[in-house]
């Protein structure tokens, strides 16, 4: 192989062209050398295996997309293929993201490419890419356009496999719900959406995930459950070639707490094009949750002006820089009648949108997938820019998952061209790294929500979707809710109680990574609670670093984030069951520092005693380390300073 001189820095390709080749296998390491993929073709059928630090990790796998020119079109699953190039290349380059769990990101891998040829097949070519990290594995097929064959083709189905070298423990993506899991491949019938986790009898774990979704259906993992050789499956996919899958990711280690913490998934996706830099992540009150509260001066929160008005002033008061305004404004949301340019309350989104501005508060609006029924999304996106309003909340899309994928492909671009933050919820396509093409597109509810769908979640619950449905990207889980006593009957959109402790609410809006943080209670139930809400408060987007402190999958979790202006936050949530967890504090320089603590009181419980705490302060340094003592279903919070 030769080097290709003039390169980039930090890049060097070796290209390799070949003779027809039936029989072939090359390997590819991880930069730090503990990751091996070998790649490799036998009897015209491409395989894959994977090892670490010498130990077998995904066995003989095979690789391959089945491709039709039309439905009616016999699919070929088994064409004879042959090796004609292969291509590698070291990456290494550092990043600064719009949107992110920290300032600068580190994308360093090696990559080997290998292209196939089967004069059968149409198109007659393939190209397989891997992609292997230090935390993983990815690849993807790119499926160019023959000069003289079709340019419009038909995914029939994705023939990758992951062959398991155990009968490993599963959780996995349950949408609105407590992930799956644990449950052993062998007793799993059907499919499970990802992120997928695993833990083998070794010890090390595994997490089967999506990244750079666009253009075509999102998959799932088949498990066969007599065999331990999961399975990439995708429903038909209608593309035009030239085309490139999204990455299959496979990430590899022995802490999961590495998953929620790991750039994987936003390095495979491509930087963004154009000026995002007014795109400003934080935190955003909503009015959804609120209705029905009422004050002590005897005003009831409903959707209106007035209503609207008290959450701008507190808003601006609390220097929150959003407001969210949810459904029903231009009429019932899931109407196709209901108009979203003019029904309504409308008029008065409008007055709500010209206060807010002058009051440095900016207003998202609710958008339900119905109204495209009727109105041209584009031009509901561009009159929403020009009335001021700051993003959208897209509710309830319907269709396929392909459908799915191009119907938000396009709202993306229509709110980027209009500088329109967009939060997707209600069953939308997985996170996959999209905020880094796409950065104004910084949320969306890939987990149960708090107390959404009529029902609560368990504080182990809580935990479980930290550990799985945050692999995948920003999600919106509308927690830091404050009053105890009002929710249920008198706030309908409530729907019910709540199983956390105040300071566990307060937590948990800090260790689910966003990029809009949407808090779910009334001004007058945070002002009930001022020093606990200044910790909620200093969450200043976007993030200098994260760090996953400590913690044990599904038991509890403890995250750091450092904020714009140079504070530590630092959260920890348990599931129901209560216990004393050590925090180190050697993520800070050198110095000293005060903290703010935030404690579940001795007393404290998720059922009984919800609304306990204390608050003390302590001086620290990087030597310093926290007995956090967190009641049943509770949590622990800190924010940490220098000493002026």
């Amino acid at each position: 192989m030769t080097p290709i001189q003039s390169l980039p820095i930090g890049l060097a390709i070796f290209l390799s062209v070949l003779g027809a080749r039936a029989g072939y296998s090359e390997s590819v390491q991880s930069p730090d050398g503990q990751i091996r993929v070998e790649v490799g073709l036998d009897q015209g059928q491409p395989w894959y295996q994977v090892s670490r630090a010498g130990r077998s990790i995904i066995k003989r796998s095979g690789l391959g997309l089945t491709v039709t020119t039309d439905e009616a079109t016999p699919q070929n699953k088994t064409p004879q293929w042959t090796l004609t190039q292969t291509e590698s290349r070291d990456f290494d380059q550092t990043w600064q993201p719009v949107v992110g769990k920290r300032e600068t990101v580190r994308n360093h891998y090696r990559e080997l490419s290998i292209s196939l040829q089967c004069e059968a097949a149409h198109p007659q070519t393939r190209l397989i890419q891997f992609r292997v990290y230090d935390e993983g594995v990815a690849f993807r097929y790119d499926v160019p356009a023959d000069a003289d064959g079709p340019t419009s083709v038909r995914f029939a189905d994705d023939q990758s496999q992951v062959a398991l070298t155990g009968d490993h423990q599963v959780w996995s993506y349950r949408h609105e719900r407590r992930p799956f899991g644990p449950e052993p491949v062998s007793k799993i019938q059907g499919a499970r959406g990802y992120p997928v986790v695993m833990q083998s009898d070794a010890g090390y774990w595994l997490a089967i995930t999506e990244a750079n979704l666009t253009g075509m259906d999102f998959f799932d993992v088949r498990f066969p459950g007599d065999s331990q050789t999961l399975e990439i499956h995708i429903d038909s996919s209608a593309v035009t070639l030239p085309f490139r899958t999204p990455w299959r990711v496979i990430m590899i280690s022995d802490n999961p707490s590495d998953f929620v913490n790991s750039d994987m998934l936003v390095n495979l996706s491509p930087p963004p094009q154009g000026d995002f830099s007014w795109v400003q992540p934080g935190l955003s009150l909503w009015d959804w949750r609120v209705w029905g509260y009422k004050t002590k001066d005897g005003f009831t929160y409903e959707m209106g002006f007035e209503s609207w008005k008290r959450l701008i002033d507190f808003a601006a008061e609390k220097d929150i820089p959003y407001l969210l305004l949810d459904a029903n404004w231009y009429g019932p949301e899931h109407s196709n009648l209901s108009d979203p340019f003019k029904g309504g309350m409308a008029a008065q989104v409008k007055q709500a949108l010209d206060y807010g501005k002058a009051n440095d508060v900016g207003l998202i609006l609710y958008l339900n997938d119905a109204a495209s029924k009727n109105f041209v999304i584009e031009d509901i996106v561009e009159a929403y820019g020009r009335w001021g309003a700051v993003g959208i909340k897209y509710g309830f899309m319907k269709g396929a998952h392909q459908e799915k994928v191009l119907k938000t492909e396009r709202i993306v671009k229509a709110c980027a061209a209009n500088k329109l933050f967009v939060n997707f919820h209600d069953g939308p396509i997985p996170p996959t790294g999209h905020e880094r093409p796409w950065p104004h597109w910084n949320t969306r509810e890939y987990v149960h929500a708090q107390t959404d769908a009529h029902r609560t979640h368990l504080p182990g619950d809580f935990v479980h979707m930290a550990y799985v449905n945050t692999i995948t990207g920003p999600i919106d889980g509308n927690h830091g809710l404050f009053d105890y006593e009002t929710p249920g009957p008198e706030r309908p959109p409530q729907f019910g109680g709540l199983y956390s402790t105040i300071v566990a609410e307060c937590a948990r809006t800090l260790i689910l990574y966003s990029g809009l943080t949407v808090l779910p209670d009334a001004p007058e139930a945070y002002r009930a609670h001022p020093k606990l809400f200044d910790f909620i408060a200093s969450q200043k987007q976007p993030w200098k670093q994260s760090r996953i402190l400590g913690g044990e999958f599904g038991k509890w979790i403890s995250i750091m984030r450092q904020a714009t202006d140079g504070t530590w936050l630092v959260a920890t949530a348990t599931d129901e069951d209560g216990r004393t967890v050590t925090i180190p504090l050697d993520f800070l320089p050198e110095g000293d520092y005060q903290a703010i603590l935030y404690s579940d009181a001795k007393d404290a419980h998720y059922k009984t005693n919800r609304v306990a705490y204390d608050i003390t302060t302590q001086k620290v340094n990087a030597k310093t380390t926290i007995q956090a003592v967190l009641a049943p279903g509770g949590g622990h919070a800190m924010q940490i300073k220098p000493i002026q």
